[in-house]
């Protein structure tokens, strides 16, 4: 016997459990209980910082950033010879 415990915001009547992939096939029993809870799950969203730097940004160099890698490797390795 195998317990599955899964935390999520039901907004179907439909669910797709990938955790039930592995008895595809057979034949098995499901129990399941449901327990309202709270808002916990968004308090685990994901804060992200991006763009916070964007008024630090120059644009005129992203112009040169699409040659940069090329520039920096050829500059690094300009007096290489094998």
């Amino acid at each position: 016997m195998r317990t599955i415990k899964i935390k999520r915001r039901i907004n179907s009547s439909l669910l797709k459990i990938k955790e039930l992939e592995l008895f595809k096939g057979k034949s098995v029993e499901l129990k399941i209980t449901v327990k309202e809870l709270k808002d916990d799950l968004s308090k685990n969203k994901i804060l992200t910082v991006a763009g916070i730097f964007s008024k630090y940004a120059d644009t005129n160099l992203r112009i040169k950033e699409k040659n940069a890698w090329e520039l920096a490797v050829s500059e690094k390795h300009e007096n290489y010879r094998r």
